[in-house]
């Protein structure tokens, strides 16, 4: 049986789901270039308008919510984004949004070379953040090595590895020692040993398999230090041990195109999903609670 119940309809190509420090969802609407809260009776309102393609989304040590624009890019063949018009596919950029909606562009490029399209980000134990710089051609994925990038708590930006095909959802183990990211051309999961100032040492390692049929999206942990995996172009979601990548189980959702996961409500059990293919956010009850990211811990 489907799992879930649809908070919030209506969203143009949901994606970056969030919660702030007073447990509101943020989501990102990459066709609808717009962040929109969604309070918990499922109301929503815009937040900010961003232009381009605001793609992921994390709350910073500072308050403000930092967003992945891809520049103007989402796929045109899916309901919710029907009527979003043309993408304009521009120039990609990492903003941050303060608590009153204003939007300041913090980066464009690393040591002279342009941003191409970010798509996901997260912060680490030091007040620094990783993001995900893929490469997309025509609205359309290529297979052309995507970077990953870190920029430290000043501001100083440095990529940090280049490798992967289309790196997308991204997160920090809960010991802050390994950066977890997903490969969607391959549907890889990859493991990288987080070094001095935000480095990736060595080449990284296997962290779990959901097949070229699904496209590992984003993601998010658990308590237990389970990773939950949104599978675009199905209706799973896919549960993975953080530790080596074993499948645990597959949740199956009532409409296809998860994008994103994140964990919020009133005991950090409520799973939000957002969902590309039909607009919509959809709550889960998880047995046990989330991983509170390290903005969070206090």
């Amino acid at each position: 049986m489907p799992e879930g119940t649809v908070i919030a309809t209506g969203l143009q190509f949901p994606e970056g789901p969030a919660i702030d420090r007073d447990g509101v969802l943020h989501v990102v609407e990459i066709a609808g270039q717009r962040v929109t809260k969604v309070q918990p009776d499922g109301t929503t309102e815009v937040f900010a308008t961003t232009g381009g393609g605001p793609n992921g989304s994390a709350f910073g040590p500072d308050g403000r919510l930092y967003v992945c624009n891809n520049g103007g890019r989402w796929p045109t063949d899916v309901p919710s984004t029907a009527t979003s018009g043309r993408a304009e596919a521009g120039a990609g950029r990492i903003e941050a949004i303060s608590p009153e909606g204003s939007v300041e562009t913090v980066l464009t490029e690393v040591d002279g070379e342009p941003l191409h399209a970010p798509n996901d980000i997260c912060f680490d134990a030091d007040g620094g953040y990783y993001f995900t710089d893929p490469v997309w051609a025509s609205a359309v994925m290529e297979r052309t090595a995507g970077h990953i990038v870190h920029v430290d708590a000043s501001g100083s930006a440095r990529r940090v590895h280049t490798g992967l095909q289309f790196p997308n959802g991204l997160g920090v183990t809960d010991d802050g020692r390994f950066l977890v990211v997903c490969e969607s051309m391959t549907g890889m999961l990859w493991g990288f040993k987080i070094g001095s100032g935000g480095a990736l040492e060595g080449e990284p390692r296997p962290n779990g398999h959901i097949g070229r049929r699904s496209i590992p999206d984003g993601f998010c942990f658990d308590s237990d230090g389970n990773m939950i995996i949104a599978g675009h172009q199905t209706n799973h979601l896919f549960v993975h041990a953080g530790s080596d990548g074993r499948p645990v189980r597959t949740v199956e959702l009532a409409e296809a195109g998860p994008t994103n996961v994140c964990f919020g409500g009133s005991d950090f059990r409520t799973l939000y999903v957002t969902s590309s293919d039909a607009g919509e956010v959809v709550a889960l009850e998880w047995p046990v609670p989330g991983m509170r990211l390290f903005p969070d811990r206090r």
